[in-house]
């Protein structure tokens, strides 16, 4: 009988052990949380756009063309090379010193040009066109 006591004892005492020990085991061997880093915050569009992607830069050259439905400007730069800027309701247009809009860029084919110019994520943004015969 006195064996049978101990087999009882041994197997109540695994059997708290048991049910005890993950708790004991956690308590013992706390793991380190590390904070999550905040996300990345992202600007609108049209904050971007006030924002600029590069520094402001110009150009000069000749006008090829207008495509006033996309707002876009074609210019031919030195060695025949085209570029396109956007041409935006902020853009300041002005046509041999008097205020011009992209429409009337529209006449000016062949002229001489200078952009001044914003590069952005989705394409170069005009601040200032002036146009001169």
């Amino acid at each position: 009988m006195n064996r049978r006591n101990s087999s009882c004892v041994i197997i109540l005492t695994a059997a708290l052990a048991l049910s005890a020990g993950p708790s004991l085991f956690a308590q013992t061997h706390k793991q380190t949380r590390h904070p999550r880093p905040a996300p990345a915050k992202t600007a609108a569009p049209g904050e971007m756009a006030g924002l600029g992607f590069g520094v402001p830069e110009s150009l000069s050259g000749t006008v090829q063309m207008v495509v006033a439905g996309q707002n876009l400007l074609v210019i031919t730069g030195s060695g025949g090379v085209p570029y396109d800027v956007k041409v935006t309701p902020k853009t300041l247009v002005v046509i041999n010193e008097k205020r011009g809009t992209i429409q009337s860029l529209a006449d000016q084919a062949g002229k001489s040009v200078t952009v001044a110019f914003v590069p952005q994520r989705d394409g170069d943004m005009a601040t200032r066109v002036e146009v001169t015969d």
